[in-house]
């Protein structure tokens, strides 16, 4: 009995494992990726000032909500789970929300952004 019950534990281990692999590589960033994805909640003000960003210059943008929908929850958890939001901008993966980086970094992929940031 005792054997049975390691045997199942063992394969199911393996299996929570398998899943998970596949859904980190599912939402880790491809390589030569330019899309630009954002996990965020409604009620985060750095979120806020985040879309007020990317609205200002026009960037277009994918948005997952990481409480109301199961890609961004799940994109949340595999990312590293360090609060909201999280811009994933390309093949980078940023935690938080700083102007002045968020306008560097879309400088950088190609994205005309004056010298001016929000904070």
């Amino acid at each position: 009995m005792l054997t049975r019950i390691l045997v199942i534990l063992i394969i199911s281990s393996a299996s929570v494992w398998a899943a998970y692999a596949g859904v980190r590589a599912y939402y880790t960033p491809a390589s030569g990726a330019q899309d630009i994805v954002i996990y965020t909640t409604q009620w985060c003000p750095y979120c806020k000032a985040l879309r007020n960003t990317l609205a200002r210059y026009q960037i277009p943008y994918t948005e997952y909500d990481t409480e109301k929908s199961l890609h961004g929850f799940l994109a949340y958890q595999v990312l590293g789970r360090q609060g909201v939001p999280i811009i994933v901008l390309g093949e980078r993966i940023y935690h938080g929300y700083d102007g002045q980086v968020l306008t560097e970094a879309l400088a950088d992929a190609g994205h005309e952004i004056s010298s001016a940031w929000d904070e």
